[in-house]
C-alpha cells in the first residue's frame, strides 16, 4: 500500500510542475510584456518605449518565438516621436530577448 501512496504523490508533483502552455491573446500579452521589460532595461535612458503589438511565429524546432513588434519611441532630447518595427527571438520560457533588428 505504501508504494502506491508514494507513487501517487510523485505523480501529482510531476503533473503540477509541468509548464502551462499558453496561446492566443495571453501569449501575445506575454510576448509584449517581455519585450517591454527588455526595452525598459536596455533601451536608451532618455527615450520612452511603448510596445504596441506583436506578430509572431512559433518555431518548434528551435523552441522560440520569431517576433515583429511595433514600438513607439519618444526621445525628448532630439524631439523624436516615431513608430517602428523591432524584430526579436524570444525563447519559450520568456527568459531573454535576442534582438535581430
Amino acid at each position: 500500500m505504501r508504494p502506491f501512496f508514494i507513487f501517487g504523490i510523485l505523480l501529482t508533483v510531476a503533473a503540477a510542475c509541468k509548464q502551462k502552455v499558453i496561446s492566443g491573446v495571453e501569449l501575445e500579452n506575454k510576448l509584449v510584456k517581455t519585450m517591454q521589460d527588455y526595452l525598459d532595461k536596455s533601451g536608451k535612458k532618455d527615450a520612452v518605449y511603448k510596445v504596441e503589438d506583436v506578430t509572431f511565429y512559433a518555431d518548434k524546432e528551435r523552441k522560440l518565438y520569431n517576433c515583429a513588434f511595433h514600438v513607439n519611441v519618444k526621445a525628448a532630447d532630439v524631439k523624436l516621436d516615431t513608430t517602428g518595427i523591432m524584430r526579436a527571438d524570444i525563447p519559450n520560457d520568456f527568459s531573454k530577448v535576442m534582438r535581430k533588428q
